[in-house]
């Protein structure tokens, strides 16, 4: 998970995981809680349907043994908690909670099991407004800033692809919002070098140009200007976002790049590629289904 390695936390991250992914341990609590109301009260069929499962989750997603194991073999440490989202935890918790409802005697009674069943749901967790309501800016719900900027570069492109470099919150929504801005730095690529999972030898490797990039805007490493040039050039990147306080502008104008453009607080440079690359998609639209309608006459 992101800042989270198994490295540093052993046997104890996934408690850290758990803790980050559900706001505390009040859910997973819950979750256990539940299976040991199914084992006691629950129906035979409810039995059948949730034990096994939660057995083998208890041995395998939830054991914190496994993580440890799974490191050795491969990199767990940016992908384990998308286990979480396997894990049937949502389902059973609102099950169980709806079957104690319903289950206590109509009136007082009932309310009352109501009223304590929400309490644990609510405290078990964090308000998703405790930092207030924001209102989307626009549809897309990314900054405004954002799409004027993408608007900007594919104005300004001759391709219908352009390649750009983002820093790591744009990053992460460009993908989202425009499919046709092809990104230099990949987002683990760029987690790893935020987080020095990267080493300085990795970031100078020869033979991995967008880490010389990374090493310069992510790290503000020292990097000569014909490297990093060379590194644009290897990697077809034509475009650079940044915040306008980012300290490698002053560079980056001595490279050879210059200013396109400002959107708010970022800078939109550019750089002349000697020889761009067109990008273009695989056309699939006269492949031929191998399960299609035709094939089925």
């Amino acid at each position: 998970m992101q800042g989270v390695n198994v490295f540093e936390n052993g046997i104890g991250y996934l408690m850290k995981c758990l803790r980050l992914y559900c706001s505390g341990t009040g859910y997973f609590i819950m979750y256990l809680f539940a299976l040991i109301y199914i084992l006691v009260k629950g129906r035979p069929r409810d039995r059948e349907l949730f034990i096994p499962g939660a057995v083998v989750l208890m041995l395998t997603v939830f054991n914190p043994v496994v993580p440890l194991v799974l490191d050795r073999i491969f990199d767990v440490n940016s992908e384990y908690y998308r286990l979480f989202w396997i894990a049937p935890v949502i389902v059973i918790v609102p099950y169980v909670a709806t079957m104690m409802i319903f289950e206590a005697q109509k009136g007082k009674k009932r309310v009352q099991v109501a009223v304590i069943v929400c309490l644990a749901l609510v405290l078990g967790g964090n308000f998703v407004y405790a930092q207030g309501f924001n209102v989307a800016e626009n549809i897309y719900k990314v900054p405004g800033e954002l799409i004027e900027i993408s608007e900007l570069i594919h104005r300004d492109s001759k391709t219908e692809y352009a390649k750009a470099f983002f820093e790591y919150e744009y990053n992460m929504e460009i993908r989202q919002y425009d499919p046709k801005m092809l990104l230099c730095i990949d987002r683990e690529d760029y987690l790893y070098a935020m987080n020095y999972s990267y080493t300085d030898e990795m970031l100078s490797d020869d033979e991995k140009p967008a880490n010389r990039i990374l090493a310069l805007l992510v790290r503000n490493q020292n990097v000569a200007e014909d490297i990093f040039t060379d590194a644009l050039e290897q990697t077809d990147t034509q475009y650079v976002v940044l915040t306008a306080g980012h300290p490698q502008i002053s560079f980056l104008k001595r490279a050879g790049l210059y200013e396109i453009g400002r959107i708010g607080t970022h800078v939109i440079l550019k750089y002349e590629l000697s020889d761009p690359t067109e990008f273009e998609l695989i056309d699939y639209s006269g492949a031929e289904h191998r399960f299609s309608y035709r094939r089925l006459k």
